[in-house]
């Protein structure tokens, strides 16, 4: 039944609390529909060509924006992706960084009463029902205190968990969050992923991750972390200082100066963070970042850490050897430590695929931005990065073990937010500056 004969049905006098239940059924039919088309498209691969690739992404896209309020969950996190890899779901689905439908305010009160024992408006000054941000998880809700402080609060869905965890047992959705380039990745790393999903419905594990990489940062006067608010924070609830600044798919349209200053920041974190410390943000979503253009054009507030993994000593080191060997003088010194530290993390996969092509365009691709002093860091080539990742594991030249799929996984989605603003940056240089490399290159 559609909805407009449910409708009619209770116009012609039906019983009123039947009318509303078939006009409940005939829209949790169409979200089921939805919901169907949208996961079909996600997980079926197209049939091959360019148009048929080119209609699958925009009728998931569509399918996903139409479903929007249903989209929590995997689901959610799979449409975020998309968002930001490129192609024609963009448009569609971008407002699921931080602008997806939120969930009613009364449940969002629930979840706060049960979590902290009283409600928003008890534990704040003042209360913004209307949130700031809604996403795949939770959604985020501006207060103060009578002091004026200021908070951002962070509210899980009721029930996210174990929809994430319903959702998550579906294998080949569960593949799709580890992002384009990476689908073909095994049983152990994807298992890994998992895991590292599952842990962002845990607040306080955020709250930890927060704590710690702001404690790793304290000295940059660039990178911002908001401070927690322990006393109002839980497993469902995370409260923090609110900051403020341009959201990061609004920079594309700020001077270059501003793009360049913000993107060298994210570089900085994200490949310092797992050199340096040893600990990194596996989703390096666009909604996660918010620049200081009027304040201060060269800060950036990190602001998700739900997706905050370690990496061992081992691959830590083997990992900096590798991008040494990237950003050598000596083309061929150098190709030889990339090629002898990639043995060593595991990456290879078909020895005799070293020197294929595949092999030779995923080298290529790395090293594109290392060139020279600058370069232009553009949508196209983020997605032919992400594309010669997509070759080289398709032909078994490479394979990305348990541990490295978060990394790789952080380093392609930085590649594609850095994309959607398109900045001249010298990557070359902060790359050595973060390896403490001491020769200069020429």
């Amino acid at each position: 039944m559609s909805g407009g004969d449910a409708e009619d049905d209770g116009r012609r006098g039906a019983d009123p609390a039947r009318a509303r239940d078939l006009r409940a059924a005939a829209r949790g039919e169409r979200w089921a529909r939805l919901w169907a088309r949208a996961r079909q498209v996600l997980t079926t691969d197209p049939t091959g060509t360019e148009a048929d690739a080119a209609v699958a992404a925009e009728a998931g896209a569509r399918a996903q924006a139409r479903s929007a309020a249903a989209l929590k969950g995997g689901l959610a996190k799979v449409a975020q992706l998309g968002a930001y890899a490129g192609g024609v779901a963009d448009e569609a689905l971008a407002p699921l960084w931080d602008q997806a439908p939120p969930a009613p305010a009364s449940a969002i009160a629930a979840v706060v009463r049960a979590e902290l024992g009283r409600t928003p408006q008890q534990l704040f000054s003042t209360w913004s029902a209307t949130p700031l941000a809604a996403a795949s998880l939770g959604q985020v809700h501006a207060a103060t205190d009578a002091d004026g402080t200021a908070w951002a609060v962070k509210v899980q869905y009721p029930g996210i968990a174990e929809a994430l965890r319903a959702d998550l047992g579906d294998r080949e959705l569960a593949r799709k969050l580890a992002g384009g380039a990476l689908v073909g990745v095994g049983r152990d790393a994807l298992g890994a992923l998992i895991d590292a999903v599952l842990a962002e419905t845990d607040y306080l594990r955020e709250a930890d991750a927060l704590e710690r990489f702001a404690a790793a940062w304290a000295d940059d006067p660039q990178v911002h972390l908001p401070a927690v608010d322990r006393a109002r924070t839980s497993r469902r609830v995370l409260t923090m200082q609110r900051a403020r600044g341009v959201p990061w798919r609004q920079l594309a349209a700020a001077p270059a100066a501003v793009r360049a200053a913000a993107a060298a920041v994210v570089v900085r974190v994200a490949w310092g963070s797992p050199w340096r410390h040893g600990w990194f943000n596996a989703d390096p979503n666009p909604g996660n970042y918010l620049v200081e253009v009027e304040a201060d054009p060269t800060a950036v507030w990190f602001l998700d850490f739900g997706c905050a993994v370690e990496l061992d000593a081992a691959s830590r080191e083997a990992d900096r050897t590798m991008w040494r060997g990237l950003v050598d003088p000596d083309p061929f010194a150098g190709a030889e430590r990339m090629r002898t530290a990639a043995h060593q993390l595991g990456l290879v996969g078909r020895t005799d695929a070293l020197g294929g092509d595949a092999f030779r365009a995923w080298e290529r691709a790395l090293a594109a931005p290392l060139a020279s002093p600058t370069f232009t860091w553009t949508h196209a080539y983020a997605t032919d990065l992400a594309a010669a990742f997509a070759r080289v594991i398709a032909t078994g030249a490479v394979t990305v073990p348990a541990p490295l799929l978060l990394l790789w996984r952080q380093r392609l989605g930085v590649a594609a937010v850095l994309g959607l603003v398109e900045p001249t940056l010298d990557l070359r240089g902060e790359l050595r500056r973060l390896l403490g490399e001491r020769h200069a290159l020429r």
